[in-house]
């Protein structure tokens, strides 16, 4: 195991467990009830075939009218039948459970063509005798090795809820102590800029309406709940109660975002309200949330809740804070919410565990602004109510809001759209920098808020996730131009903070990142839908505008949306999926170097390229040189002749100038000036991306329509794209670029600046803008002019093997 997995080996997490043990749940105990494998099978159904397969007996599915049934008696409770099974391909995998003749709703999916157990859980309410089985969800085909029954019985190693709480509302996030405090503070200045007390709630509740996503119109319940027990009136209260007495007739919001949605709602304003509500509403509120604890609780046993085992799957996390609302709140009223706050627990536990440690995130801006504020509630609530800290999990936590505004484009206003992000995306939620700023006290995210803060807000964790004590410093002055994270293997860089800066972010990584991939690999878990198969894709921004652009969200995932390589016009593994999962790529940032405004990347995407596509080399260096030039360097080789397409997509006008194209946005222009190789075809075309599932239709507002250039080689074994992109105002003539280098390497000149790449290990001799010969053995090297100053930026290989000796998970 290498050093990244052992840094995460923890002692004194609520559950006990570590990522030796990731799968393991001692929490859970429980009674077996059941077990038949092999001939045993036979007696109990019909539909099937018996085959030897691995030296193993199984039963074959050959049926539509397969089932499996035995009758055993049960006592209430929960249970969880399992499974293990394979199963040839998505159309002959999943089977129901039928438990005394009525259909579970949720199914059991096998792996594809390898035996695994997945399991699916029910409930009994009186004890005798009871029939279960499954029966076929889709076609025959499957291979059952086995089957278990189980009554699940949680066995928490310690009380999950600290017992100066049991007896106390409210206990989420603030406690009847710390009341007089919040109502003092928001006298502070330095509160009144980040937050203001909500008004009275006029609006009337939506009523339930089957079938449909019901929980979100109650998820800025908190932010009224939280002014009225700081400003009580009974007007406030009257809108409350309404909405609160509109929750008791909803029978449950299912078990994903949905349901997290009505929690945070309805579970935070029982608990901050719990005195103030009369007595008749506060039992039928409660038990609206027990309806909803009971469904997600029982769906988490088998696997089947949001994001299902994937812990890093924003799903999971939503689901999962969901159950922890509700057990936290009717906790001590209700004897089921102490097994369903413990189970929380080592669900949550799952999730610290597998977090990225280099800060990071694998799922893109948009997904961080929509799944982050669910993990940091987890925390806050985690170690306040259970009194378990987390500390080991800070290494992925602190730095998250720096890492979140590198997406940031200058101007600070704009975000770039990577992975599943829309292409107008903005600055990040104002609350979440707040409470890195006071968990860390780290005044640089601290700044990182006051500068991009919006005007005050009544959302509730604007408040409570404040510490207006933390100091302030100014984060163009703290931070650096350009940062690289070497789990998630994303690099972003600009030439200053200045909003007129040019900047450029690239991303060559494992779906999921390097820890997470390990992860998956290991456990046969998942988690990474919301990633895409762009290995060694780009973005580019300057002169006010985006000039090399990614669409963003799409549901059809696909390689040629992104900025990367096509091979004989296929793409990298997931190519075409909806939600990617784990694969076996291991794409990385092979090189970084960063100084004065100018940032040297390189890496190596090939294994993210199935080995069919016979690519046995992809080397990519990315070169910020200037505000005014980047340069790409592609080196391709193949195991026989292929052809290779250069993609650049955009969302300007795209126009031809001799060998060159401009491609004008706004007031910028880019100018692709394509020096290498030789041959090739360029093609312009413009296409709409594959935005619209069938439920929903994500098509961006403005800009859905997509640029593409692509530059194609004929079928070759080997190829080197050497391509200098010049920045420039809107109607500009493109400046010339002059190809130079030798047998030691490729370069480019514009103006004043000279970009060179090692072709080997050698030295090369390369000219500079001031005249002289700069000699050196770097892989890559820039040396410009700037303010009369010779500058020369090197990436060596002693960068790239400080980058190769890192940790990779």
């Amino acid at each position: 195991m290498n050093e990244l997995l052992l840094a995460t080996l923890v002692i004194g997490t609520f559950s006990g467990v570590d990522i030796e043990h990731l799968m393991d749940t001692p929490i859970l105990g429980g009674t077996p009830i059941l077990e038949y494998a092999g001939e045993e099978l036979a007696e109990h159904g019909a539909g099937f075939t018996m085959e030897e397969r691995d030296g193993r007996t199984v039963l074959v599915t050959t049926d539509r009218d397969f089932h499996l049934t035995f009758e055993r008696e049960l006592e209430p409770g929960s249970y969880a039948f399992a499974v293990e099974a394979s199963a040839p391909n998505r159309g002959s995998d999943s089977y129901w459970i039928v438990v005394d003749g009525e259909q579970i709703s949720r199914p059991i999916i096998p792996p594809i063509e390898t035996l695994g157990e997945r399991s699916g859980g029910f409930g009994i309410d009186e004890a005798g005798l009871h029939t279960v089985g499954i029966v076929l969800r889709e076609a025959p085909g499957s291979a059952i090795a086995g089957v278990r029954l189980r009554s699940n019985v949680i066995v928490p190693p310690q009380e999950p809820m600290l017992p100066e709480l049991v007896e106390q509302h409210p206990r989420m996030l603030f406690t009847a102590e710390d009341i007089p405090r919040l109502r003092e503070r928001l006298q502070d200045e330095r509160v009144q800029a980040f937050y203001k007390p909500a008004g009275v709630l006029t609006r009337t509740p939506p009523a339930y309406t089957e079938g449909e996503r019901n929980g979100g119109a109650f998820r800025r319940l908190p932010g009224y709940a939280l002014s009225y027990v700081l400003e009580p009136s009974p007007e406030k209260l009257e809108g409350l109660i309404a909405w609160l007495e509109a929750a008791t007739t909803y029978p449950e919001c299912g078990v994903d975002l949905d349901a997290e949605y009505f929690m945070e709602g309805v579970a935070l304003s029982y608990d901050w309200l719990y005195d103030e509500l009369p007595e008749d509403l506060r039992a039928r509120v409660r038990d609206a949330i027990v309806r909803q604890a009971s469904v997600v609780y029982e769906a988490s046993l088998a696997g089947h809740s949001g994001g299902g085992l994937s812990f890093q799957q924003n799903h999971y996390w939503f689901s999962h804070l969901a159950l922890i609302l509700a057990a936290s709140a009717v906790y001590g009223e209700v004897p089921e919410a102490r097994d369903w706050l413990a189970w929380g627990w080592d669900r949550a536990e799952r999730t610290f565990l597998t977090f990225s440690p280099d800060g990071g995130f694998h799922e893109g801006p948009s997904y961080w602004d929509f799944s982050m504020p669910t993990l940091y509630m987890l925390v806050q609530l985690y170690e306040s109510l259970s009194g378990v800290p987390v500390p080991w999990a800070d290494t992925g936590l602190h730095g998250q809001g720096v890492f979140r505004c590198s997406y940031l484009y200058p101007g600070l206003d704009r975000s770039a759209s990577m992975e599943d992000s829309s292409p107008t995306i903005g600055r990040p939620p104002t609350h979440m920098l707040l409470w890195e700023a006071k968990r860390f006290r780290d005044p640089v995210v601290m700044g990182l808020a006051q500068t991009l803060n919006r005007p005050a807000s009544s959302l509730a964790y604007n408040l409570l996730y404040l510490d207006e004590t933390v100091d302030a410093a100014d984060p163009t002055e703290a931070l650096p131009v350009a940062r690289y994270y070497p789990d998630v293997e994303t690099a972003f860089a600009r030439t200053s903070w200045e909003p007129d800066a040019s900047y450029v972010a690239l991303v060559s990584r494992p779906l999921g990142g390097h820890f997470y991939a390990e992860l998956c690999d290991r456990y046969g878990i998942g988690g990474t839908g919301h990633n895409h198969p762009e290995q060694g894709s780009f973005v580019l921004f300057g002169r006010g505008d985006v000039l090399v652009h990614d669409p963003g969200y799409t549901y059809e995932k696909l390689t040629s949306n992104h900025n990367t390589i096509l091979v004989d016009g296929q793409g990298q593994y997931a190519d075409g999926e909806m939600w990617p999962s784990p694969k076996p790529g291991r794409a990385h940032i092979t090189g970084f170097a960063s100084e004065g405004g100018v940032t040297i990347i390189a890496c190596d995407p090939s294994s993210a390229y199935p080995p069919e596509l016979g690519l046995t080399r992809f080397d990519r260096t990315l070169v910020l040189a200037s505000p005014e030039l980047v340069v790409v360097r592609d080196r391709l080789t193949a195991d026989q002749p292929r052809a290779f397409s250069w993609l650049l997509h955009h969302i300007g006008e795209a126009e031809q100038v001799g060998g060159a194209w401009t491609i004008t946005r706004g007031e910028a222009q880019l100018g692709v000036l394509p020096l290498q190789p030789a041959a090739l075809t360029v093609e312009s075309t413009r296409y709409l991306p594959l935005y619209v599932h069938p439920t929903r239709d994500l098509t961006p507002k403005v800009d859905a329509e997509i640029g593409l250039l692509e530059l194609r080689t004929e079928p070759v074994t080997e190829a080197t794209f050497l391509v200098p992109m010049a920045i420039g105002a809107a109607g500009d003539a493109l400046p010339a670029a002059e190809k130079i280098g030798d047998a030691s390497f490729d370069g480019v000149r514009v103006g004043e600046s000279v970009v060179a790449f090692n072709r080997g290990d050698g030295a090369m001799a390369v000219p500079a803008p001031w005249g002289e010969t700069v000699t050196t053995q770097a892989r890559a090297v820039v040396l410009t002019v700037r303010d009369g100053e010779h500058i020369v930026v090197e990436l060596s290989d002693a960068t790239a093997q400080a980058l190769e000796e890192q940790p990779e998970g």
